[in-house]
């Protein structure tokens, strides 16, 4: 067979392709899920791979859907890509657990308190896992210590069934079949992740004898095996909030099927056991002064709590901020800039791993767009200027990477000598735009709910990876939250996984946890009169 070979940047590891072969089945057949929202037709551009050497000749889905300038920069939708000779390629939105920086620990300490009420209530060991839309986080726990022993994360395989919720519950909802797979493709990758930590630190398997799960409902019902089709359609309910402990058997795990498997719960919408767990983590039910805590990811939610209030919503922010649907857009992989900024008026990037810049990851598009705005480059409906209209006292550096071609405009933040550029276009400033419209529409609307001004909270908690990875100059300065709050915010890490351990060690703590769900009042946006209203005035950027 005449094949050809085809190296995955970032993954270690390399395949082989037969020559003429489509990329996106072989990539797939590797064991790589690319989301392909369209079935492979090459009409929603959600495959977007990069070649580094190697690239194929562009199709005309290939350049109406990426433009002509990402072609150059060797871009091409994976599902119309034809495989003729030796190449090297990135995967932007999918990464493996090696490469894939995924935040596992929070930025709270456990209390003393907490740790006294739950002295020695069990033995042997536990688990508490982290379900997220695009990563997730396993941690082993030692129970009569009290202690973690280990942690491994990954990339959510779910993935390969869409980026966001609303791609997996439409796929799940297309029979029994396909929801098993949904369900079965992640507790496989959690066990497998499970038993490889217990192999590394000497855990009998046999002695696991509990788990614990958070995540927002979606990623929950899919956990379950339930068909999580009434939080895509409104009114967007979930067919449970709460469920009793099940055998890890029923769920599909194998080498721990004797394990008991706890659900945090969830509270309504997509607010779901992750934010409740954060929440427990934080412990600001007991606070007497509002706190305002924000889970910001693919999908983002939002509570105003206090010792007297408690409301909370959920709000689709889209999975641009984890490099979806962005012309340049990458995971948080080796090679993604993470950090931009204006440096003596020259541009400065910053790559995870400090290697050569290959994409933006979230917080570096954040990063991007606050610099362009600074400088006029953006003005606040979000039109990104041309060539002939910067002004005047933008430096000569910035003013050199505005580019126009064929009506459409791009600033250049990286060219290589090869001509290969990392862009940011119209298109992904306007992502940038819906995405903080739905953050900061839900950011009002709780307050508004709870009775509570901006200037009256006392802090701000940003978890999620995304979240913790974002400034909060950059949070203010797109308009993702009131500038109120400035001074106020603080990035807490991974308080989602904190409180499912806290759970799994303390019983009394998933107790807390159940009362707390109880006590958040749900607000359904999309009920609100004045969302659309609302969502639109908050697409425009604040004014310099």
């Amino acid at each position: 067979m005449d094949v050809v070979r085809v190296v995955l940047h970032g993954f270690q590891s390399e395949i082989d392709v037969q020559r003429g072969g489509n990329l996106l089945a072989a990539v797939r057949a590797a064991g790589l899920g690319i989301d392909s929202e369209c079935g492979g037709r090459g009409t929603c551009g959600a495959c977007r791979i990069r070649f580094l050497e190697g690239a194929p000749p562009a199709t005309s889905e290939d350049n109406l859907l990426l433009g002509g300038e990402a072609v150059k920069a060797g871009w091409r939708l994976a599902c119309q890509a034809s495989v003729e000779c030796d190449c090297r390629i990135v995967i932007p939105a999918l990464a493996p657990a090696a490469t894939l920086r995924i935040l596992t620990e929070a930025a709270v300490p456990e209390s003393a308190e907490e740790r006294r009420a739950g002295r020695r209530l069990a033995t042997g060991y536990g688990a508490a896992i982290d379900i997220g839309t695009t990563t997730v986080v396993c941690y082993l726990v030692d129970l009569a210590r009290a202690c973690q022993v280990g942690v491994a994360a990954f990339a959510n395989p779910q993935q390969a069934f869409g980026a966001d919720v609303v791609s997996r519950i439409v796929y799940a909802h297309q029979g029994g079949e396909r929801l098993a797979e949904v369900q079965s493709c992640l507790v496989g990758a959690i066990e497998e992740h499970l038993v490889e930590l217990c192999s590394r630190h000497g855990v009998s398997l046999e002695t696991v004898s509990n788990l614990t799960a958070v995540g927002n409902l979606t990623m929950m019902h899919l956990f379950r095996g339930v068909d999580p089709w009434p939080l895509g359609v409104a009114p967007y309910r979930p067919v449970f909030t709460e469920t009793p402990p099940v055998a890890a058997g029923v769920l599909g795990f194998q080498r721990l099927a004797h394990a008991r498997v706890k659900l945090l719960p969830g509270v309504g919408g997509q607010i779901g056991s992750d934010a409740v767990a954060g929440l427990l983590a934080l412990g600001l039910a007991g606070w007497r002064k509002p706190s305002l805590f924000i889970d910001l990811g693919t999908n983002g939610e939002i509570v105003v709590l206090s010792r007297r209030m408690a409301v909370g919503c959920s709000c689709a922010a889209g999975p641009a901020f984890e490099g979806v649907h962005i012309s340049s857009g990458m995971a948080a992989v080796a090679g993604a800039v993470e950090r931009v900024e204006e440096e003596d008026g020259r541009l400065r990037l910053d790559t995870i791993d400090g290697g050569p810049p290959l994409g933006l990851c979230g917080s570096g598009l954040a990063d991007a767009v606050t610099v362009l705005l600074r400088r006029g480059l953006i003005l606040p409906s979000g039109r990104l200027l041309g060539p002939g209209q910067v002004p005047a006292d933008v430096p000569s550096d910035l003013r050199a990477r505005v580019r126009e071609d064929g009506g459409q405009r791009r600033f250049v933040l990286y060219e290589d000598e090869l001509g290969k550029s990392i862009l940011l276009t119209q298109a992904d400033i306007r992502q940038v735009q819906l995405a903080k419209a739905a953050i900061r529409t839900g950011a009002e609307s709780v307050l508004e709910e709870a009775g509570a001004e901006p200037e009256s909270i006392e802090r701000v908690f940003v978890g999620g990876a995304f979240g913790s990875s974002m400034r909060a100059e950059s949070l203010l300065a797109l308009g993702m939250l009131p500038e109120a709050l400035r001074g106020r915010i603080h990035p807490v890490g991974n308080v989602a996984g904190m409180g499912a351990k806290l759970a799994l060690m303390f019983p009394g703590r998933l107790r807390a946890a159940r009362r707390l769900a109880r006590r958040i009042r749900h607000v359904s946006l999309a009920e609100k009169p004045d969302f659309s209203s609302r969502f639109a005035s908050y697409l425009r950027f604040p004014e310099s």
